[in-house]
């Protein structure tokens, strides 16, 4: 990813299903991280986040062709 672009979230789901999305979007050369809030807090000290949520985010100049990737996974 590019430093100093915008970002976008693509995806909102479980950590398994995310990383399953990050590798599909590899595989059309788009990168992108993993927001996990929940490994975050555990690291702050934070007991109050949920588990099951994880955040897919890309370059705002890819996010049209993650969300179609993603779709067309979806379906």
């Amino acid at each position: 990813m590019t430093e100093g672009k915008q970002s976008v979230c693509v995806y909102k789901g479980s950590l398994i299903e995310v990383n399953y999305f990050k590798e599909r979007l590899e595989e059309i050369d788009v990168l992108s991280f993993v927001k996990d809030d929940f490994q975050t807090g555990i690291h702050a000290g934070f007991i109050d986040v949920s588990p099951d949520v994880a955040e897919l985010i890309v370059d705002a100049d890819d996010a049209e062709k993650a969300f179609k990737c993603i779709e067309g996974l979806k379906e």
